[in-house]
């Protein structure tokens, strides 16, 4: 049986993530999507991406026994990911993972709940990807990297091994962290980045190699 799905937030990512999910039901049916739900009364009631914006995050409550995805978290947004997902006060085991059908996982690797992982992204094993992550397209995640709860990679970033993200850290898009890096939390990586070093925690780092900015 198919599970009701809400997805939360309408940015970019959030339309990826209706159309990994359109992807997945071409296969199977897993998901009958509900809507969106975004804070921006602008689009209240109006279409997106052929679904409903049915009003603010707070209506969460209302969706009986919807699950749900977060896809909230830009580089202004990702540091509040977190906040906003506890402010829904939803029970860890209603949110949904989310693994387009393009993606490749090793049967090694581990995914958390929340964790959305987009087309044609590659995770290698002993890989540990915790809980509300976002992976966008053409990723690589490699053997024994741990992501930590609400870490983002955007679209091409790779992590050679044993690479750590520590909680809320935004990976910008093609940058590359060498092997054995740990990037502390809060952080962000510009994009295009080349990261030769750890970044410790709360810091914003960018270039070839990486620097604090």
């Amino acid at each position: 049986m198919a599970k009701a799905l809400v997805i939360l937030g309408t940015g970019g990512n959030c339309l990826d993530i209706l159309d990994a999910v359109q992807a997945l039901n071409r296969h199977s049916h897993e998901f009958d999507v509900l809507g969106f739900l975004d804070d921006n009364p602008a689009i209240h009631h109006q279409l997106f991406g052929g679904c409903t914006v049915h009003g603010p995050l707070s209506l969460a409550s209302r969706f009986g026994d919807a699950f749900f995805v977060n896809g909230i978290g830009s580089t202004r947004s990702y540091p509040d990911k977190p906040k906003i997902t506890r402010a829904l006060e939803i029970e860890p085991e209603r949110f949904a993972t989310v693994v387009h059908p393009s993606a490749v996982l090793s049967p090694l690797a581990t995914v958390g709940k929340g964790t959305v992982i987009l087309a044609n992204t590659t995770v290698c094993a002993n890989a540990r990807i915790g809980h509300h992550g976002m992976i966008l397209p053409n990723c690589v995640i490699s053997h024994d990297c741990c992501l930590d709860d609400y870490a983002i990679m955007a679209s091409g970033a790779v992590l050679c091994g044993n690479v750590t993200l520590e909680k809320s850290c935004y990976i910008g898009a093609g940058s590359v962290i060498l092997e054995g890096i740990t990037v502390g939390s809060g952080s962000l990586v510009g994009a295009g980045s080349v990261v030769t070093r750890d970044v410790p925690p709360d810091t914003v780092v960018m270039g070839n190699p990486a620097r604090p900015r």
